[in-house]
């Protein structure tokens, strides 16, 4: 255990020496969660996805894709810079480096929604809006940590794969897709068959349970209640989950058993 802590503490000392962190995780969300839900303020009631009950679900799982990017840079240079080969011929085994990417990066994740429900509550009263009750929000947190727990371990793949020249560039293509197909700021439940289609990913179930909870208006009008969209979501919400897990490890043990 003193292995996996000492490995964690220092991931943590080495990604907040860089301000991507700062930049992405934590500026990025809150600067697109102020200007959307200033459109939704000043649009007449017309961008039922920009209303802070809306959005906040979407901005939750958009910002854990940076917490993706920042995993892949840390686990990418420190293969690149030869400090895991160095690190290998220590007494630790696969499991100590995946958990101690794993923790910082699930901490990491969950800071960051803390952040964004605490700047999204500070909107509502701004903008005078009714936000979502204590409970809610609670919920909400859990709803949303095994989309967190995926982009966690593909931060962790995509880092163990590539370099930390391609791995950005990997990440930052999933980041556009999860956006887009997440349903974060576009009307999905208007758009027929390719809401059918992105219900087969982990993004949009993610952000569909999450407004479920929030009693988020939909595009037409109506409250999001539990149907069996939401029901089906925990396929692919799961299947995902477990796949990146598993993907992860295997691939990050391969390159170990390589690199010794």
């Amino acid at each position: 255990m003193s292995k996996l802590l000492n490995f964690a503490k220092r991931n943590v000392k080495e990604i907040l020496r860089d301000p991507i962190i700062y930049i992405f995780c934590l500026g990025f969300p809150l600067v697109m969660l102020i200007l959307f839900t200033v459109i939704g303020k000043y649009s007449g009631g017309n961008t039922p996805m920009f209303d802070l009950k809306s959005l906040l679900p979407g901005i939750i799982m958009f910002s854990y894709t940076f917490v993706m990017i920042v995993m892949a840079l840390l686990v990418s240079k420190d293969r690149q810079t030869s400090f895991l080969k160095r690190l290998y011929s220590s007494p630790m085994k696969a499991y100590h480096f995946i958990l101690g990417y794993a923790i910082v990066g699930f901490v990491i994740g969950v800071f960051q929604t803390i952040i964004c429900i605490v700047s999204a509550f500070i909107m509502s009263l701004c903008v005078s809006v009714e936000f979502v009750s204590f409970l809610n929000l609670l919920l909400l947190i859990v709803s949303q940590l095994p989309i967190l727990i995926t982009f966690v371990f593909l931060g962790i793949l995509f880092g163990t794969i590539f370099n930390d020249k391609t791995a950005p560039g990997i990440c930052s293509i999933l980041i556009s897709l999860a956006g887009i197909l997440g349903g974060c700021w576009m009307p999905l439940d208007a758009m027929g068959d390719f809401e059918v289609f992105c219900r087969c990913l982990p993004f949009y179930p993610s952000v569909y349970l999450g407004r479920i909870i929030c009693n988020a208006i939909t595009t037409f009008g109506k409250v999001y209640t539990f149907n069996s969209v939401a029901a089906l979501g925990f396929i692919p919400l799961f299947g995902f989950m477990v796949a990146s897990v598993v993907l992860s490890c295997v691939v990050f043990k391969n390159k170990m058993v390589g690199d010794k």
